[in-house]
């Protein structure tokens, strides 16, 4: 299922398929891709976004920042000391789901910013983290938002990395011992891929309302017939900054409008939360 996340490049036109395939509310496209190909090996260096963040971070030895740590940030979340800092003190966060941006689970907002190919995060109670990803399109790079996609404690941030005629390609980090790091599946970038054409349809959500268990499902498939497609839809959960699949179903080849959609069950469309796709 590496396919099905990873990000797309380039595409031949064709016709679009009118909205996006998955999306309750989503807005029609113009032309659309028929075939996609990869993001280059390295990051891109590209134009600033946003302005750079400059907070009091401390240094770790070899420049990595020092852990931010809040109440009950990230205890038993991955490898203790991931990210270049100490491992976090304190308690695992309440059961309880952080409210959309506040990563470090304090019960308030951080701040988010893309310059470059890095995301930097200001935590509201002092701190910083910088982290590097791969990109696309540079022209296209932005933060969605974050909101958290696994109910525990702590906002997922997403960023747009690539966008074509017709798609768009997002990523996502994961605040993990007190430390914000770039999600992966099978060691690559994790690509949360959205759009449509005639030859292709994808979409995302997390939280789906379909398996409760799950925090993120995306869904991918061809075209097989003139308005048919089969489509895959794929569940994961997080390990840290992993994402680990959980199941995967493929659905019986149906036309557009009769495709079954996975959709969040906070906001009941696909993204996630205040993270919304095709805007």
């Amino acid at each position: 299922m590496r396919s099905l996340l990873m990000i797309t490049r380039r595409l031949a036109p064709t016709t679009v398929i009118a909205g996006i395939l998955l999306s309750a509310g989503c807005s029609a496209g113009s032309s659309s891709p028929a075939a996609v190909g990869t993001v280059p090996p390295s990051p891109t260096t590209i134009s600033t976004s946003a302005v750079p963040v400059t907070t009091p971070a401390t240094t770790a030895p070899g420049g990595a920042a020092t852990p931010h740590r809040s109440p009950g940030s990230g205890a038993g979340r991955g490898t203790p000391g991931a990210g270049g800092g100490t491992p976090p003190h304190g308690s695992p966060p309440a059961n309880r789901p952080a409210i959309d941006g506040d990563v470090d689970g304090d019960g308030r907002p951080d701040t988010l910013s893309v310059t470059g190919a890095r995301l930097l995060t200001r935590y509201s109670g002092g701190g910083s983290d910088s982290v590097g990803f791969q990109v696309g399109d540079p022209s296209s790079v932005r933060v969605l938002g974050a909101a958290d996609a696994d109910r525990d404690g702590h906002a997922e941030v997403f960023v747009q990395a690539d966008r074509g005629a017709g798609f768009e390609v997002s990523t996502l980090f994961r605040y993990v011992d007190g430390h914000l790091l770039l999600v992966t599946l099978d060691g690559d970038q994790a690509a949360l891929a959205y759009g449509g054409s005639t030859g292709s349809v994808q979409s995302w959500s997390c939280r789906p309302s379909t398996v409760p268990d799950a925090a993120l499902a995306i869904a991918n498939g061809p075209s097989t017939a003139p308005n048919v497609y089969t489509l895959t839809r794929t569940y994961y959960r997080f390990d840290g900054a992993r994402l680990v699949r959980l199941r995967s179903m493929t659905v019986p080849p149906a036309p557009l409008d009769a495709l079954p959609q996975d959709n969040d069950a906070v906001s009941g469309r696909p993204g996630c939360g205040s993270v919304r796709l095709g805007d």
